[in-house]
């Protein structure tokens, strides 16, 4: 199988890649509870990395702060109370697709699409992190 990316030289993801496959580096915020990783990558003899290619490869589902009551929840308009899911997958000609939703399937809030492993990273850090403080992607 011929490896779907080759990472720069200088990247810091490509520099956290070993020759094991071993999951790919995130910094999951607090709120964030992940339920399904397998976005998972390796370093190839030749220095190219390759990646995993599933269209289920990370799932994660935020949990409301612990200091909300079951009634602030439900009368909330704190975007932190609301349940929100982050899925990955890897589709072919689409590449990656990030997709937030809120709260389910037929909810998506924000959708991207790239070929870029260091995109898909930076994107999915920045997403989580603007959910766990109370935002959205527009």
């Amino acid at each position: 199988m011929e490896p779907i990316f080759e990472l720069p030289s200088g990247s810091p993801l490509s520099a956290a890649v070993s020759e094991e496959w071993s999951l790919i580096p995130l910094r999951v915020p607090p709120g964030w509870n992940v339920i399904y990783n397998t976005l998972m990558a390796c370093r190839l003899a030749d220095g190219r990395i390759e990646v995993n290619d599933s269209e289920d490869l990370y799932w994660a589902r935020t949990t409301p702060p612990p200091w909300f009551t079951a009634e602030e929840l439900a009368e909330s308009d704190d975007l932190r109370a609301r349940e929100f899911n982050l899925d990955i997958g890897w589709y072919g000609a689409y590449g990656f697709r990030v997709v937030l939703l809120d709260p389910g399937w037929d909810d998506i809030r924000a959708s991207h699409n790239t070929f870029d492993v260091d995109d898909l990273v930076a994107v999915t850090e920045r997403w989580m992190r603007m959910v766990s403080q109370g935002k959205t992607p527009e």
